[in-house]
């Protein structure tokens, strides 16, 4: 059996307290073996690292996102856990349009100072990005950068810019639904090299699951319905998507 990976689950979330051993031994026994949680700020990016030291599973990331950046642009506690070998990438991070005290420009300069880290550290950036492709396209190509596009919905012109910088896209469960034509377009049309999958669990629900009951375990779900979109085997795919998130974290 090919081990998977949900790319980005947020069992540091409050909603998972109490249940991660749980979650983790559901989506064990469907072949999901590994998980990366990413941090929102410095409280959920420490959470993100003791996870990973109590559950062999577990890898965190550490970042700030840009819904929070409104909230503090500190990053001084950012460089100093980046050495860490349980951390595999800096995220979540990125622009949001979308938000209320909206500060594009302090989200865009945390956003570079975090892409800048990344690189110092030679690690690779979980990113997310909500209406504004304008900004973050520039600032990806002025400070290259290796990673993956989190939940990825947008068009396919966007698709191919980011598939020039060299990023990974993460499609979640919401490409299980049966309105999502334009991502079904996209997961179709991105090279199976740089196809990833993830629940971002709590947050997004599959056609037939509630966010609130999304863990890991929906990975092969999410994985077996794209196969069929895209016409290819279940398992050449599972392996192909396990090879890509192997590429990405081995420097």
């Amino acid at each position: 059996m090919v081990t998977l990976t949900d790319t980005h689950c947020h069992l540091n979330d409050p909603a998972f307290d109490g249940r991660v051993g749980e979650v983790l031994a559901r989506a064990a026994a469907v072949g999901v073996t590994q998980v990366i949680v990413p941090g929102w700020d410095r409280e959920s990016s420490l959470k993100a690292v003791e996870l990973a030291e109590q559950y062999h599973a577990v890898r965190a990331a550490v970042g700030l996102h840009p819904w929070f950046v409104t909230e503090s642009d500190d990053l001084s506690w950012l460089s100093p856990l980046l050495g860490d070998p349980r951390i595999v990438a800096v995220g979540e991070i990125g622009l949001d349009g979308a938000i209320e005290h909206d500060d594009p420009v302090k989200q865009e300069a945390v956003f570079r100072t975090q892409l800048t880290l990344a690189a110092e550290h030679g690690l690779p950036v979980l990113v997310h990005c909500r209406r504004r492709w304008d900004r973050l396209l520039p600032s990806l190509q002025e400070l290259p950068s290796r990673g993956i596009m989190h939940a990825f919905s947008g068009s396919l012109e966007t698709m191919r810019l980011l598939l020039a910088l060299g990023f990974y896209l993460s499609f979640t469960g919401s490409v299980t639904r049966q309105n999502a034509k334009r991502v079904h377009q996209v997961a179709v049309a991105v090279p199976a090299d740089h196809l990833l999958v993830e629940t971002d669990a709590p947050a997004i629900g599959l056609e037939t699951v509630p966010a609130e009951q999304v863990g890991p375990d929906c990975i092969p779900t999410i994985l077996n319905f794209i196969a069929r979109l895209r016409g290819e085997s279940p398992d050449v795919l599972s392996a192909r998507v396990a090879d890509n998130l192997h590429a990405l974290l081995t420097p």
